[in-house]
Formats: C-alpha cells, sequence, structure tokens
C-alpha cells in the first residue's frame, strides 16, 4: 500500500514536468521516491535488503592495474581491495598477519622466516603459496617496482617449503617484518606496465573489468576465506585530473577521497561527509646544523626547542591536521610515550637551558656569550622549502617566536632542489623539514652516526638501534624506544614538531567499516558497508 501512494504521488508531479520527456522523468521520479530507506522492513531474524549496494571509486594519472608497478597513489588505493600483503599495521602500528599465518626472527635478527596461511585461494581458484611471494618479492629487490626500497635490506630470500619463506637481511632492522606490506602477486604476473593488465589478487573483490570506456567493476569475491565482503560492487572510474576528482567527489558521483587528493588545510568538506583520521608517519621539524658552533651544545637546542608553541603551529597553520609530538614516535603507536604533554612551550624553561651554555641577554635583549675569546651573538637563519607555502609559514612562526624573545632569526627560502643541496651539504643553520618514516618505525635515517641530515652521532644510539632490530618482544621495544626518545630529548639534534595526519572522506553511502592506517587509506574494506 505504501508504495501504491507513492506511485501515486508520482503520476500527480507530471503536471509540474515538461511536455517533452514526460515518460523518462516519471520514471526518474518513482525512482527516486522507492528509494532504499522505502523498502519493505524485514522480517525478524533476515537481513535488510540494501537496493544497489556498490559504491564508487575514482582514480588520477592511470597507467596500470599492476600493483607493483603503478605510480598512481589513487590506483594502489584501489588495488588494495584486489591484493593483500602478508602483514598490515592496524592504527595502533602493531603488525596484523595477512597473507601470513605467524614468522620469526633470529636472534640476531638477520633472518627472517614467514610462514604462509594454507588454503589461501586466488581468484582464479588456484592457491596462494610461498613461490608466489618469493616472485613477488624477486620483481620487487629488481628494482622495477615502487616498492622496491622495502627491501633494500635484503640480501637473499627463498621458498624453503610451499607454505615458507626465508630472508636473510644484509644487517638487522628494527621491526623488518613491519615492511612486508607490500601486495603479493601471482608467480609469473606479467609485469608490462599497460593499461590492459587484469588483476588477479587474494582480496575481498574480484576485478571484473571494463564495462564503458573509463569505467571498472570489482565484484564481491564469493570463496574470500574470511567471508563475502559487505559491498556487492565496487565501480572505478578513470578521471583526468585532481580537480575534476574533487568536483566528482562533491557532487556525489564518488563515495571516497583521500587526504592524497586533497589539501585538508585548504579544503572544507561540503554536505553529509564523515572524515575518518589516522597518525600518518610523516614528521615535521626543525633540524640544527651540528657542525655550526652556535649549535654545538646540546643545552642550546635544548632551549630553543622550548620558545616553539607546537599546539598553536598545528591549530593555526595545519588546522588541526597533526598531532603536536616532543619526541620522534608516532603518537598513535603502541611505542609512544611522552614525559611531557605540554606542546605550548615555556620560555622560563628554555632560558636556564641557554644559561648553562654560556647564553645571556645584553642591553639590547639579545642573546650573547663569550666562548674561546670570541663574541657570539645568537643569530641563525631557518632554511625552508620555497614551494611549500606551509612549510614557509611553519618557518616564519618558529622564527616569531625566536625573534620577540631575544635571538634574532631570519627566514632563507629557496626552491626544493636548492634547498635540499644545501642541507645535504650542510650549508644551512637550521631548516624545516619533513620525512616519512617507514612502517617499521625505524629512525635510523634521522639519527644514527652512519647519516643523517645534521651531522649528529651519538654511539648509544647507534647501539640501542641494533638491539631493536634483534627483539621482537612488545616490552623490550617499549624499553629500547623510551631509552631512544630519552636521548633524544637530551641531545635535541632536531625539534619533533608534528606528525601529520592522513584522512579519508566518505559520503554519506558509506555507513561504517572505514578504518586506515598506514598500511593504506582502503583498510579492511571487506567491512565497508552501506549499513549503518
Amino acid at each position: 500500500m505504501k508504495k501504491i501512494l507513492l506511485l501515486v504521488l508520482a503520476a500527480a508531479m507530471i503536471v509540474c514536468l515538461p511536455g517533452c520527456g514526460v515518460v523518462t522523468d516519471f520514471k526518474n521520479a518513482v525512482e527516486e521516491i522507492v528509494s532504499p530507506e522505502a523498502t519493505d522492513a524485514p522480517e525478524s531474524g533476515e537481513n535488510p535488503v540494501i537496493i544497489n549496494n556498490s559504491i564508487n571509486l575514482g582514480v588520477c594519472d592511470f597507467d596500470t592495474f599492476n600493483p607493483l608497478k603503478t605510480e598512481s597513489q589513487t590506483m594502489r588505493d584501489c588495488m588494495q581491495l584486489v591484493y593483500e600483503p602478508l602483514f598490515e599495521l592496524d592504527q595502533q602500528m602493531r603488525i596484523v598477519p595477512v597473507l601470513a599465518k605467524d614468522y620469526s626472527v633470529s636472534p640476531d635478527g638477520r633472518q627472517v622466516t614467514v610462514n604462509l596461511k594454507e588454503g589461501v585461494l586466488w581468484h582464479d581458484g588456484s592457491t596462494l603459496d610461498a613461490y608466489d611471494v618469493a616472485y613477488t618479492m624477486r620483481r620487487i629487490r629488481q628494482g622495477d617496482t615502487t616498492y622496491t626500497n622495502a627491501l633494500s635490506v635484503v640480501s637473499e630470500h627463498k621458498a624453503v617449503s610451499d607454505y615458507s619463506v626465508q630472508i636473510n637481511l644484509r644487517y638487522s632492522l628494527p621491526n623488518f617484518v613491519a615492511l612486508l606490506t607490500f601486495p603479493i602477486v601471482k608467480y609469473q604476473t606479467d609485469m608490462t606496465v599497460n593499461d590492459k593488465y587484469s588483476p588477479v589478487g587474494t582480496g575481498p573483490f574480484i576485478f571484473d573489468g571494463m564495462i564503458t570506456s573509463n569505467r571498472f567493476r570489482m565484484s564481491a569475491f564469493e570463496e574470500y576465506r574470511d567471508g563475502r565482503a559487505q559491498l556487492d560492487n565496487v565501480y572505478i572510474e578513470r578521471i583526468p585530473d585532481a580537480d575534476k576528482y574533487r568536483s566528482m567527489f562533491e557532487a556525489s558521483e564518488f563515495d571516497v577521497m583521500t587526504s592524497e587528493m586533497v589539501d585538508l588545510t585548504k579544503y572544507m568538506p561540503r554536505g553529509n561527509v564523515n572524515v575518518y583520521d589516522f597518525v600518518s608517519n610523516k614528521l615535521t621539524f626543525l633540524g640544527f646544523n651540528m657542525q655550526n658552533s652556535l649549535f654545538a651544545g646540546n643545552e642550546t637546542r635544548v632551549g630553543l626547542a622550548e620558545y616553539i608553541n607546537k599546539e598553536e603551529i598545528v591549530s593555526s597553520i595545519i588546522y588541526s591536521h597533526g598531532v603536536a609530538t616532543n619526541i620522534p614516535i608516532n603518537p598513535s603507536s603502541y611505542l609512544y610515550y611522552d614525559t611531557n604533554t605540554d606542546f605550548t612551550g615555556n620560555i622560563s624553561e628554555g632560558e636556564p637551558h641557554l644559561g648553562n651554555d654560556g647564553w645571556g641577554t645584553n642591553e639590547d635583549g639579545h642573546y650573547v656569550r663569550t666562548k674561546n675569546g670570541a663574541r657570539e651573538t645568537l643569530r641563525f637563519r631557518i632554511l625552508t622549502n620555497k614551494d611549500s607555502e606551509e612549510k614557509v609559514s611553519i618557518a616564519k612562526k618558529i622564527a616569531e617566536y625566536f625573534t620577540r624573545n631575544g635571538i634574532s632569526v631570519t627566514v632563507d627560502t629557496e626552491p626544493y632542489e636548492q634547498y635540499m643541496a644545501l642541507i645535504n651539504a650542510k650549508n644551512y643553520d637550521a631548516f624545516i623539514g619533513e620525512v616519512e618514516l617507514g612502517s617499521n618505525l625505524d629512525l635510523s635515517p634521522l639519527v644514527t652516526s652512519s647519516g643523517n641530515y645534521f651531522g649528529y652521532g651519538n654511539v648509544t644510539v647507534d647501539t640501542i638501534i641494533g638491539q631493536l632490530g634483534m627483539t621482537q618482544n612488545e616490552d623490550e621495544q617499549r624499553e629500547l624506544f623510551r631509552q631512544l626518545g630519552d636521548i633524544m630529548l637530551t641531545d635535541m639534534p632536531f625539534v619533533p614538531i608534528f606528525y601529520r595526519k592522513g584522512s579519508v572522506l566518505a559520503g554519506a553511502s558509506i555507513k561504517s567499516g572505514i578504518s586506515p592506517s598506514v598500511s593504506g587509506f582502503y583498510r579492511n574494506s571487506l567491512w565497508w558497508s552501506k549499513q549503518g
């Protein structure tokens, strides 16, 4: 009866429609009124009926569906629905087995054995085995994929049985298994980069192919080991550019958009959009040139750190799309700790540290000292990337904090290539930098004596990094990271400012299931649902 009344109402609408196309408009009006929300309620114990239980995704810079070869971030995201890794990281950055069943690490941290789940099916009905994994790793290590750096530490790997892979490392690396998050492809998969590549994975969705010239379909894999996906179909559309991508999302033609496609410090979502955040591994910091005599003493560096209001930078420059931190450990990680949760700076604590390094204010209120018989003024320049409006704003804000408190600081802006050349040549005083740490939370690029941006070296730090590569025990890892963080707070070769957030924007069509992490924006697509 309810549907009959709706049809009568729709028919009455005809008088308001133009003469031509009345039949088509009447059909559209009926389809709009008889919506999923208007369907009969299910009987007790039945699942609700969902009409058109599908979503739409878009891809920019389309090159290939091969998940190891594509250079398109949006394509890599979409292929997470089709392909799976050995492991992924949850939102606390703990290792979660996906295709792997478990793993073991030798006492010296240089040999890793990964055991696979048995009975995992490829979409063509064949069974996943260790030779698929070994083949994938071989192609990655050959250097012709977008994941090659993840395995640069590997010296050798091989399938030691049908369901076990052994990986040898040139040296121990903290949490190496967390790097095994690349998609696994089938043995002898064609690595040619072209738009004809047909994906065959083990994930919750099967790639069905092209349905129009720029539109593709994926459907739920009925034999998926963890049960059928909540969605029936996922449609992918090729989009010519990022502006078109954003406008189509705003028009609800796509159901999902990520922070890789839009700068959320400048973009405000319109309409009924939910935003799902996670803390990425992108760390923004102020680095010091340890070869500069001004920064040779750690007390100076620690004192300067206290002048920076990190909370204000996060709120006013990146509009809360980051998380302030005093230590270089991802705040969402199970390894994170912080003995000081005040991120607003404390000049009254900074001044004594500067005094311990001989700095004091003169009659003009500027910090000066006499060192080795020479008069020095605490005056320096902050180098930053001219091509990043955000980085320039951060540098200017930090310079403002210093200058108004008697420390003369100016900002130098250079195009990216020149900016990096100056940093690598140690031809700077201080600089604003951003680094994306690996999934294994390895701080080596920032702190080990073998090479970093700052000319910093500490034998104890090197030892801790080595020990981290030889333990998988969570309590031991926590203790070692705490020791490492405490040394960073004392030595302060750089000032951590914030870790950037990553985000997934989802339209009202998707009601639940989205849970991105550093492992991917489209993680856990099995549970995406159009039901509340």
